[in-house]
């Protein structure tokens, strides 16, 4: 098993989840803030922009200085946000729920350059001719039985899938409620929430959209509908996605800034000369590969195939190997 990776076994008993995830962050030790700032997108590949701007405001707060997003950085982010949206859907999730991708369509999304564009390519395969129209139904249900784009088609085939284990959905607070918080939830193995594993995310944010299918056990299914209302709402609204900083009691400070994939949090500390001597990174997939969190009830109980699908609705930001049974060859992703 490698650094970054994660890796889902049984060990005789239930599924669990290990993530030796390489803390990229500890090469900011000791350095200047301003120095840290070009590395981050070259460190932070993925969601480069959110890390940027995570990482600016946490930085500018624990210096004292005016911490805000213009609005060019939340446009920015929600593009951001939109194109991982789509690439995630025609590249994995598609193919998982059997709905055939054009390579066209893959194509587009790599020349989009515009909101405009995006829009248009989230119009034809997932949400039909009118993007606020379908966000200002109600009976999702009912438009993914019509079968009209392959995202209803996929949404389909997830709601008749037998119920799955989960973990509960925790919508988390702003950057102040989380900085207030933070020995609570902040443990060195991994965020918790009242001492347990959560799902953070979309599907916690639009809970009260999604009770009902979470009570049926139908997460996967939950999942995707709440990446489509996300995706629906960086579309159409400005304000989709959530930026928030705060100070921290030791005079460091926090910022969450919302992904695609959840709440991306940065939390430093800075020493007298202006250096860090704190930095944790903390991306929602972290929530996700607690020992016995979304990742591995997800996985429990289910075959190798259903298990692949659902675990790519979690949507982690890196790799996983899924083996369901120590005796069985594991299942790469």
């Amino acid at each position: 098993m490698t650094a970054d990776h994660i890796s889902l076994y049984h060990d005789g008993t239930q599924m669990r989840a290990r993530w030796p995830r390489r803390a990229a962050e500890w090469l900011f030790i000791g350095k200047p803030g301003a120095q840290i700032l070009p590395q981050i997108p070259l460190l932070f590949a993925l969601c480069g922009h959110a890390q940027s701007l995570a990482a600016r405001l946490a930085l500018a707060c624990a210096a004292g200085q005016p911490a805000q997003a213009t609005a060019a950085e939340r446009v920015a982010l929600q593009q951001e946000a939109a194109r991982e949206t789509l690439r995630r859907w025609l590249l994995d999730w598609a193919p998982a729920c059997g709905q055939h991708i054009a390579p066209a369509d893959v194509l587009a999304l790599g020349r989009a350059r515009s909101a405009d564009a995006l829009r248009e390519l989230a119009c034809a395969s997932i949400f039909g001719d009118d993007i606020a129209a379908w966000r200002a139904g109600a009976d999702w249900q009912q438009w993914a039985a019509a079968g009209a784009t392959a995202g209803a088609r996929a949404l389909a085939q997830l709601l008749q899938a037998a119920p799955e284990h989960g973990v509960p959905w925790q919508q988390l607070p702003d950057a102040a409620g989380l900085a207030a918080g933070l020995s609570d939830w902040l443990r060195p193995t991994g965020p918790v929430w009242h001492g347990q594993p959560c799902e953070v995310g979309a599907v916690a944010d639009y809970q009260t959209l999604l009770l009902p299918l979470q009570q049926q056990g139908k997460h996967s299914a939950a999942r995707l509908l709440a990446r489509w209302l996300r995706l629906a709402d960086c579309l159409l609204r400005p304000d989709a996605l959530q930026v928030s900083v705060a100070t921290l009691g030791d005079g460091g400070a926090l910022a969450r800034v919302d992904t695609a994939r959840g709440p991306l949090l940065h939390l430093l500390s800075l020493d007298g000369a202006g250096c860090i001597s704190r930095y944790r990174v903390l991306p929602p997939t972290l929530w996700h590969t607690h020992e016995y969190g979304a990742m591995a009830r997800a996985a429990d109980g289910a075959s190798a195939q259903q298990a692949q699908c659902r675990l790519l609705l979690i949507d982690p930001c890196t790799s996983f190997t899924l083996s369901p049974h120590t005796t069985e060859e594991p299942v790469h992703a």
